[in-house]
């Protein structure tokens, strides 16, 4: 694809952005001294915004913020919690948990119509010597044994099965975009690494015990044409290491934000590439920018790779995870031709 064609679509993409819609977040405190508020929108801690104390003893904040989802946290009198007014919070992989808030109706927002369902398992694994949490997204009038397409898809450092499905919401993008039609219903399994790497244990659950259980549970027994694997920035590696491992496993990988090692690098280069149809994206405020440069560059044939506008967040994963499905879904189309 040709770098100006590249411009054209990221700028349409993210035009959203130049939108912005007031917020404004709350909290009862009546005894605190001082109230922050902390997130995706202030860079987190280094540029926190302090809320102002009402007589009602409510702190407020209001903000314009671009449509698309927003973590945040508050800071009171140097403590960081979530909000407790919003069921809107899930593990923020450090022991706490962070709150978040979408923006603007979206590709994200809950569909109208045509809801599937996301039941959470605890998988056996003998990798591990223990149960693994697992969620599996099923589309509406999903039964047992109907031979749909699976998707993988993995979740960053510190997290587990949740953060795609709790925080991400990933549920909403794919409701909406099978009940318009957009891409033919499949399946999505969210597994746990277990604080791992995606290698050694988190490895053998993923690519060995998780299809046979999935087929044992559910009668899912997708080709490699009709399988694929993503995430999210250690989810990303994931995404991109596992291939090596399994080439027979999945025909096509999307990586959002990867992290990248040097040692993953090399071994892409002795494999002399990537056994997968591979499409990554990276926001160009991210710190793992210069690995995701450093991985195409490694590549014998350049993937499908673009820079946008983001960091390294949910409000950037936020903009990109419908095309992540549609992409996803366009492969499980081609892959369904005869």
């Amino acid at each position: 694809m040709k770098p100006k064609l590249l411009c054209c679509l990221a700028a349409l993409l993210f035009a959203a952005a130049a939108r912005a819609d007031p917020v404004t977040f709350a909290l009862a405190a009546p005894q605190a001294r001082q109230v922050f508020l902390a997130g995706e929108m202030t860079g987190w801690d280094a540029h926190k915004r302090a809320m102002a104390r009402g007589a009602d003893g409510i702190w407020r904040l209001r903000l314009d913020l671009a449509p698309g989802q927003w973590l945040y946290k508050f800071v009171v009198d140097g403590r960081w919690q979530h909000d407790p007014a919003t069921p809107d919070h899930d593990a923020d992989g450090q022991g706490g948990q962070h709150s978040f808030v979408f923006v603007g109706e979206g590709p994200w927002s809950p569909p109208a119509t045509g809801a599937g369902r996301v039941e959470t398992q605890q998988v056996p694994s003998a990798a591990f010597g223990q149960a693994v949490k697992v969620n599996v997204y099923l589309p509406a009038g999903f039964e047992r044994g109907q031979a749909l397409p699976v998707l993988w898809l993995l979740h960053g450092g510190g997290m587990d099965a949740d953060q795609w499905f709790r925080t991400g919401h990933v549920e909403r993008y794919a409701d909406r975009l099978i009940a318009s039609g957009r891409v033919r219903p499949f399946v999505i399994v969210m597994p746990s690494s277990n604080g791992r790497r995606y290698d050694g244990p988190a490895e053998r659950f993923i690519v060995d015990e998780l299809p046979a259980w999935l087929q044992a549970r559910y009668g899912l027994a997708p080709t490699r044409a009709q399988s694929a694997i993503a995430g999210m920035s250690l989810g990303g590696y994931g995404a991109v290491k596992l291939p090596l491992a399994a080439p027979q496993r999945w025909g096509h990988a999307h990586a959002l934000a990867g992290w990248y090692p040097d040692e993953l690098i090399a071994d892409v280069k002795r494999a002399g590439g990537l056994p997968v149809e591979l499409v990554l994206r990276c926001g160009t405020e991210d710190d793992l920018l210069p690995g995701n440069r450093a991985l195409v560059a490694a590549l014998p044939r350049r993937p499908d790779y673009r820079e946008d506008p983001g960091g390294h967040s949910f409000h950037y994963w936020s903009q990109v995870t419908e095309e992540m499905l549609t992409g996803v879904g366009a492969f499980f189309r081609a892959g369904a031709q005869p």
